[in-house]
């Protein structure tokens, strides 16, 4: 996989940026850019991130794969071959993926969304203390389900945002 690793857990990281972790979070500026609030993040580290503006949320232990969702969901899965199960299953919320727009998960998921917004530049995802680290190895995406989401992004200036015609059809 070029200069990436796969750990167990299924996170892909640049090896570069992942030589002391395996936890990579979403930069808050991400979250400043788009002004939502969320019910859910079922995919935080223990103890959560201060800086995701969720009122819930589930760590690797408490498997939140397998925990019921509801509400507006924040979702920065593991990186890897598992996330299009991560994907379906949101309803409403937002995702932050990377752009592999070349996957069968990304082909899938796509017409399935409400929006979809190609990060302007890299993110520098931040470590477990707080510290930015490199930028990322890839572009990034976020992935909107529900007209709230879509409007957020639509405003965030993150990026060039795509409304999807089909307006979410989970069909």
């Amino acid at each position: 996989m070029g200069g990436e690793r796969v750990t167990a857990s299924g996170f892909s990281h640049d090896r570069r940026t992942s030589a002391t972790s395996d936890e990579w979070y979403t930069p808050p500026t991400v979250f400043d850019a788009l002004g939502l609030t969320f019910d859910l993040d079922p995919a935080a580290p223990s103890g959560g991130v201060p800086w995701v503006p969720a009122a819930r949320h589930f760590t690797k232990e408490e498997d939140g794969l397998a925990q019921p969702w509801d509400g507006r969901v924040w979702l920065n899965p593991p990186y890897g071959r598992g996330t299009e199960q991560w994907l379906r299953r949101l309803v409403d919320g937002l995702a932050l993926v990377f752009a592999r727009t070349d996957t069968a998960w990304f082909q899938r998921i796509a017409p399935k969304a409400t929006a979809l917004c190609f990060v302007g530049g890299r993110l520098r995802f931040h470590r477990p203390d707080g510290t930015a680290g490199d930028t990322a190895p890839a572009p990034s995406l976020l992935v909107a389900f529900g007209l709230p989401c879509a409007l957020g992004l639509s405003e965030s200036g993150l990026g060039r945002t795509l409304i999807v015609p089909n307006l979410g059809s989970r069909s």
